[in-house]
């Protein structure tokens, strides 16, 4: 589901002012200069609540020598289409294997403002601030402002969360297996799990592992066949656990080792239960 990135390395200070000296409207060149004082501090005052975390006491604040608009308008003017591209470049690139961190499961492809950039256009180029993301996520993030602790959003900079079971997944089997991914509340500290529950219901985590799981399991029912013809439920169970250890790398909390291990303990999916998996068409 989630996984951790280091901070940037890129110096706040070094990319706001490129910014602003990259800016061709002089007027505005020297405004954002001038603003660049409140700036600071704010940025100060984001990594200190960060590490608490609690997001929810960063306040909105107005601009001062820019307006808001102005202010935020670096980020795509100069950051994205500008001489600052190769910042961009490279923490886009920081999502490890090219997966979201958010979610796991989509490729990277756009940076994520953490503190949405049009209620915190101070925000709007600083490094921790920005995380790779899918383009999924980000649209489903929207203008997310936490206001409590327990509805701040995973941020890959400051929380890790790997060594905590933050799914669990469900196996219903009748006609047809019915899989559903929910936050794994009763295992996590109630701060975390709050938060989680935030994560998933706001991104709709839910129904994109589902759908994946089903997938999955159509492509698998042919391994599962063979297994459980060769050594039954025993051989099944085995080989379904040998799996979930595999798909704990690299990230322990995405959908597959969640699944997997699922499988693996319901006692009806390993005595036959896997014959209720739609069979795969076979094109012709």
């Amino acid at each position: 589901m989630i996984y951790a990135l280091t901070l940037p390395e890129f110096s706040f200070k070094a990319v706001y002012q490129s910014c602003a000296q990259r800016t061709t409207n002089s007027r505005l060149r020297a405004a954002l200069t001038a603003e660049w004082p409140r700036v600071s501090d704010r940025a100060e005052r984001y990594s200190v609540e960060a590490a608490k975390p609690a997001f929810q006491n960063l306040e909105v604040q107005p601009s001062v020598n820019v307006t808001d608009a102005e202010l935020g308008d670096i980020y795509d003017r100069v950051l994205v289409r500008g001489g600052e591209r190769i910042v961009y470049e490279a923490i886009r690139r920081r999502g490890r294997y090219g997966r979201c961190p958010y979610c796991g499961q989509r490729d990277v492809g756009t940076l994520d403002h953490y503190l949405p950039q049009g209620s915190f256009p101070e925000f709007s180029v600083l490094p921790s601030n920005l995380i790779p993301c899918c383009r999924d996520c980000n649209h489903e993030k929207r203008e997310h402002i936490p206001s409590t602790n327990f509805d701040q959003l995973f941020h890959p900079y400051f929380d890790d969360w790997s060594e905590l079971a933050i799914l669990k997944a469900e196996i219903r089997i009748g006609t047809t297996i019915d899989v559903t991914f929910r936050v794994n509340v009763d295992a996590l500290p109630l701060e975390v799990s709050g938060r989680a529950t935030t994560q998933f219901n706001q991104l709709k985590l839910g129904t994109l592992y589902a759908n994946q799981a089903t997938v999955e399991l159509v492509q698998r029912r042919e391994v599962f066949q063979k297994t459980f013809a060769a050594g039954g439920r025993d051989a099944l169970e085995s080989e379904l656990q040998r799996e979930y250890l595999s798909r704990c790398q690299p990230f322990p909390n995405a959908w597959e080792p969640v699944l997997y291990l699922a499988l693996a303990e319901s006692v009806q999916f390993c005595n036959g239960g896997w014959e209720s998996i739609d069979e795969p068409q076979v094109l012709i």
